[in-house]
Formats: C-alpha cells, structure tokens, sequence
C-alpha cells in the first residue's frame, strides 16, 4: 500500500484548503483506492477527524523527519504555497521539506500548484536550486508554468492542469445532514446571495462600495448572506460590510467544515467572492458568482472558466457589482450553462494530475495495480 505524505496550508481553519486536500485525495484515491494518505497539518486532530487520514504536526522536524522515511512519495500542494507576499517564511518552509525528502532519496510532487508573487531575489534562487529537483510540477494555470520557468525551473516535467478542487465529484461533498441542518430561511427572498470575502490592506473604499453594493441586491428583494471561509479572520471584513448597510443581512457566525460549506454554497442563487475557493465551490455547483480579486490566482482562474474580467478590490464600485450580480441573476439559465460548458475540460485537467501522479509512483516502484 503506498503512503503518500501531503505538505501544504493544512490545520488553519481555510475551507479553501481543505477543499484542496480533499481534491488531491479524492482524485487519487479514483485512480487507485488503496492509496494510504498522511497529511501534515498545523491541527492533526482536527485534520485526521476531517479525512480520516493519518495526519501530524507541521512544526516539528523530528515529526517530519519520520513521516518523510516512512512515505513512498511526497506531495507539495496544492494552493499557492511558493510565495513572499504574506509571509516571508514560507517559501523556505516548503522548500525545506521537499529538500529533505530529496535528501532521503524520495519521489516529490508539486501537485496543482499556484506561482507566486516571488518579489525576493533570495526566495527566487531558492525555488530555481530546489524545485529542479523535484520528479514531476503540475500547476492551475499558464501563468504559473510561466513563472516556473522564468524562476529558471526547467529540468522537472511540467505540465498545466487545474486546481485540484476541481477535480472533485460534487456528490462527495454534498452531505444530507449538513444540507439539511444549513438550510437557510429564505422567506419571501427572490435569491439567496452569498458573500465570500477577506480583509484586505486597502482603503475604506472597498467595505463602503461592497455594503452599498449589497444593499442595493437587498432593496430588490435578495438576501445577502455572509459566509466566512476562513474563520474567524473572515469574520471582521463580513462585520465592516454589515455595520455599514442600512438593510438586514446574515452572517454565518460559526467555524464549518468544508463539506457543510459546500452545501451552503449549492444553494445559492448567486455569490460575491473574494476567496478563490468560494468561486470553485459555486463553479462545481454551477452557481454564477461575481470575482473580486485580490491576487493573480482569482483573474488566473475567471479567465481559465472563460468568464469576464474579475472586478479589482482596489478600485471597483458598488455599481459595477450591482450590475453584473443582477444580470447574472435576470440570466441564470445562460450563466449557469456557461459555468457548465467549461467545467468538464478544467475537471478533466485537474484529474490529470492525479494520474500523472499516479504514474510516476508505479514507475518507480512497480506496486501500483
């Protein structure tokens, strides 16, 4: 049985990369069911009572030092993790990892990978000397290969997927229980709206334009729900946004699990995104969604799902989000089917990764199958 161990953004409370480490599991384990999968995690309780997988202590080297002996294979992934932008560590802290393991003599993976930004010389040199000795980088769009390579990142194969949420089968994350215990009241609502988003480092602009933006959904009869993805640090922007509209909102003021998100988010009408993987959930629910984008990775993806522009958070306005929201919503059939026409190709690809994956573990050991 083959013991992969996972590296990534796990244990944080982020419903975006749970999601994640569900798709790499899930798409492997659709390719080969015995696949034995050891997560590190920042919580391993939590992560083990999420995936019922093995899971262990990100922090501790001697931890880390064991797990790697014992695994067959370890993958980095998936998320953004090769990055300088909001923490200056962790790009040696991933890379350190993958180091070791290559020490150890271990197949590695980058698995769905986002790129960046890199803005450090010295985080650059790092990713060109360490990731030209992984076997194999898969990542979620053009421009992240692109960005590999200009990093000087060019003896590994390298090929453009998805993200590995994408990969996933709505059906295993859709769950009865927590459907039914998140139902949420819509009254004599036309639609239910959601709102995914984060604090961001820019001016007021963006709380007033977006409470303005949802107020003006509520006066047509919509109700706005807010749904924080990463809890509770998404809890303050929802709480900016709400203090500042003149009409009734819900905040759902409560850690959740991916899979009882997911079911939130499946019966939306509509969602107002900032969190990328918001914006995956309702695409795998073909749920037309309005992006805000902070980062790269949210235009990288819009573009890729062949929508329009994403909305930037540093200069959009209420009325830019009003006017798409409702004709998106007056369109919900041609949205909906616009999400869908372009669904199956990115699932696909996300997929890919997993059986590349799994290819290259059953050419060097020769178990597989």
């Amino acid at each position: 049985m083959p013991r992969i161990l996972v590296s990534g953004y796990y244990g944080f409370d982020n419903v975006g990369d749970d999601t994640v480490l569900f798709g790499i599991i899930s798409s492997i384990r659709s390719l080969y069911p015995a696949a034995r999968f050891v997560a590190l995690s920042n919580q391993p309780e939590r992560t083990r009572a999420l995936f019922h997988i093995e899971a262990y202590n990100r922090w501790s080297f001697p931890v880390i030092f064991r797990q790697l002996i014992k695994a067959d294979l370890l993958i980095v992934g998936g998320g953004t993790l090769l990055q300088d932008v909001t923490s200056r560590r962790s790009i040696s802290y991933y890379l350190g990892i993958v180091a070791l393991a290559k020490v150890l003599g271990k197949r590695v993976v980058f698995y769905g990978q986002g790129f960046g930004p890199v803005n450090r010389p010295f985080s650059q040199r790092l990713i060109r000397y360490i990731a030209n000795r992984v076997d194999l980088i898969t990542v979620r769009d053009d421009k992240s290969a692109d960005d590999f390579r200009r990093c000087g990142v060019k003896r590994p194969p390298l090929h453009v997927t998805a993200d590995p949420a994408l990969g996933i089968d709505p059906v295993l994350l859709y769950n009865n229980d927590d459907a039914k215990r998140w139902t949420i009241d819509r009254g004599d609502a036309k639609s239910l709206i959601g709102v995914a988003i984060r604090s961001w480092p820019t001016d007021r602009e963006y709380i007033r334009n977006l409470a303005t933006a949802c107020d003006e959904l509520a006066i047509r009869g919509n109700k706005i729900v807010f749904l924080p993805m990463q809890y509770p640090n998404d809890l303050d922007a929802s709480r900016q946004v709400q203090s500042q509209m003149r009409y009734a909102s819900l905040i759902i003021d409560q850690q959740l699990s991916f899979r009882e998100v997911a079911s939130i988010i499946s019966t939306f009408d509509l969602v107002i995104g900032m969190r990328l993987h918001a914006l995956i959930l309702a695409a795998l629910y073909e749920v037309p969604f309005v992006p805000i984008s902070y980062d790269p990775k949210i235009d990288r993806f819009v573009q890729r799902l062949g929508l329009g522009p994403a909305l930037s958070v540093t200069d959009f306005d209420a009325k830019s989000v009003v006017d798409r929201a409702l004709f998106l919503l007056q369109n919900s059939t041609k949205s909906r089917a616009a999400i869908r026409s372009h669904l199956p190709s990115l699932r696909k690809e996300a997929l890919k990764t997993a059986e590349l994956t799994v290819a290259l573990f059953r050419n060097h050991t020769g178990k597989l199958l």
